[in-house]
């Protein structure tokens, strides 16, 4: 069985708003769709200094392995 660093980088994304700001640098996010999930965010987003507010449009990548938890990887 042969693996390949494509397919770990095939991550679902989508966009989302803010809704609430959660202790140890997480961030509640409602999704197009309607779905709640936790995301925190990219290590991109950290050196930026972007500043994460409840209602701002941000795109989250969601992870494979637990759909209810995220990475914030834009802010729109």
């Amino acid at each position: 069985m042969e693996f390949s660093g494509e397919d770990r980088t095939k991550d679902e994304t989508s966009a989302g708003v803010i809704e609430e700001v959660l202790p140890n640098a997480l961030f509640r996010v409602r999704l197009a769709t309607g779905r709640v999930v936790s995301a925190g965010a990219s290590q991109t987003l950290r050196h930026a200094i972007v500043r994460l507010l409840p209602g701002a449009k941000v795109m989250v990548e969601l992870s494979r392995h637990d759909p209810n938890r995220g990475k914030i990887v834009k802010k729109l």
